[in-house]
């Protein structure tokens, strides 16, 4: 889930018509938009780290407030001591709509910004694992290795409670069984305390491969001082590059990463033909296409 998408879900309530009369008070010393602020708008919810306030406009008793969030625009609008999300209407005319089609330029620009700054974290976080390759090594928890051990293979980040991050693995076993890279699973339980508990359970229980893909969220309950020692190392390494997400595939040297789950630049690294297999994710189609 993006920010952007969070942000939404936790507003104070979502509106989707919120109509005005028409007879607003007038005369009034004060503007209505005097106390928005960000800081303001962060006490009545919570919002990304990247967060902007970018516009704000009275709008009768309330005031129209657009916020930029990783690169898109969000208008709310605030009283007093609330927020509202959503469109605002009057006289069957969505003033909201009004608004954003003026912010255009705005909204171009936002996006321009937000782009380049997401270019410059990729480019930071390669040049990252270039350097601390080796220190991830400590962090391994599982190896995946069909041909037997080698001593050529791929570091996996992934969490538990993933979902994408399974589906990745049943692509890269392929990639695996193909040119005889083992897989070393760096466990990052960025999910939350469920992920957190399912990573001590893997760590104290000493599981193989197979039985953490397919452990479930109530199977587990076991936590250890090796699950902490090791759960909290993960975290600082990972912190110093601003890695809040997974999966990622790093490159054993780190000259190498694919963020997301994209067995198709995996596999595009390694040399490998795009596949059709059915844990491919489409790369000989997507070639095709």
């Amino acid at each position: 889930m993006t920010s952007k998408t969070r942000f939404r879900y936790l507003a104070a309530f979502m509106l989707g018509f919120f109509l005005l009369s028409g007879n607003f008070s007038s005369g009034r010393a004060e503007s209505v938009c005097d106390h928005v602020s960000l800081s303001w708008l962060q006490t009545q919810v919570p919002l990304p780290k990247d967060a902007k306030l970018v516009f704000k406009k009275e709008q009768g008793d309330l005031c129209e407030a657009v916020l930029s969030i990783e690169g898109s625009l969000a208008p709310v609008y605030a009283g007093k001591d609330f927020i509202v999300a959503g469109q605002l209407y009057k006289n069957g005319v969505s003033i909201t709509r009004r608004t954003m089609s003026g912010l255009s330029d705005l909204a171009d620009a936002e996006r321009k910004k937000s782009k380049e700054k997401e270019a410059k974290a990729v480019e930071m976080r390669k040049a990252f694992f270039k350097t601390h390759a080796a220190d991830l090594a400590d962090l391994v928890s599982l190896s995946f290795a069909p041909g037997g051990s080698s001593d050529r293979f791929l570091y996996v980040i992934s969490d538990p409670a993933c979902s994408h991050c399974k589906a990745l693995l049943d692509g890269l076993e392929e990639v695996a069984a193909e040119t005889g890279l083992a897989l070393k699973l760096i466990i990052y339980p960025i999910l939350g305390e469920k992920s957190k508990i399912m990573t001590a359970h893997v760590i104290c229980k000493h599981l193989g491969y197979g039985a953490y893909k397919t452990l479930k969220k109530n199977d587990a309950s076991t936590d250890c001082e090796k699950a902490s020692q090791r759960i909290n190392n993960t975290f600082d390494l990972l912190k110093k590059a601003d890695i809040f997400f997974v999966p990622l595939v790093v490159a054993q040297d780190g000259s190498w990463v694919v963020e997301g789950n994209d067995i198709c630049s995996v596999r595009k690294h390694l040399g490998l033909d795009p596949g059709s297999g059915e844990n491919s994710g489409g790369c000989q189609k997507a070639q095709e296409d």
